[in-house]
């Protein structure tokens, strides 16, 4: 993937994040105050992340639009390129991307607890990139359910939020 390609494929994941956070954050005017603070707080940071994106993306592609290649020098080739950042592992990505929206869809019908659980080792074995031991394997099923416990806990027993 060139850079022009890299930059559009930004624009348009930050266009689409946009989006989705100004859609999520229309819906919490349904919700009660407390029971607002997680989701509007979730998509406000999703709408500055898009937007920083997308700030990013324009700012590379100006920079890259400025620089010319400079004549080369006499003597020994000296590389003078910008380190860029590592690649993207776009299937990854791609998988997270599925796994988050099926969590959210899944959410209503399976219930919080089942959809949080299954959600949270969709995005778990996506993203580990190693074969991952008996022990390791219990010690993140453990973890997973210490983190869905607390997160059940908090929602409904402090914040007072009904969850599906």
């Amino acid at each position: 993937m060139d850079r022009a390609d890299s930059r559009l494929a930004d624009l348009l994941a930050a266009a689409l994040a946009l989006g989705l956070g100004v859609f999520a954050l229309s819906r919490t005017g349904e919700m009660s105050e407390l029971g607002a603070v997680f989701p509007r707080t979730a998509a406000i940071l999703l709408i500055l992340a898009a937007l920083g994106l997308a700030l990013r993306s324009l700012l590379r592609q100006r920079r890259a639009a400025a620089t010319e290649p400079a004549p080369k020098p006499e003597g020994p080739e000296v590389s003078t390129e910008v380190l860029e950042a590592p690649r993207v592992d776009r299937p990854r990505l791609a998988g997270i991307a599925i796994a988050l929206m099926a969590w959210a869809l899944l959410l209503k019908p399976l219930g919080f607890l089942v959809t949080a659980g299954l959600g949270l080792a969709a995005v778990g074995l996506v993203t580990y990139r190693e074969r991952m031991s008996l022990t390791a394997a219990l010690l993140h099923v453990l973890a997973g359910a210490v983190l869905v416990g607390g997160f059940y806990s908090l929602f409904v027993w402090v914040l007072k939020i009904a969850v599906p």
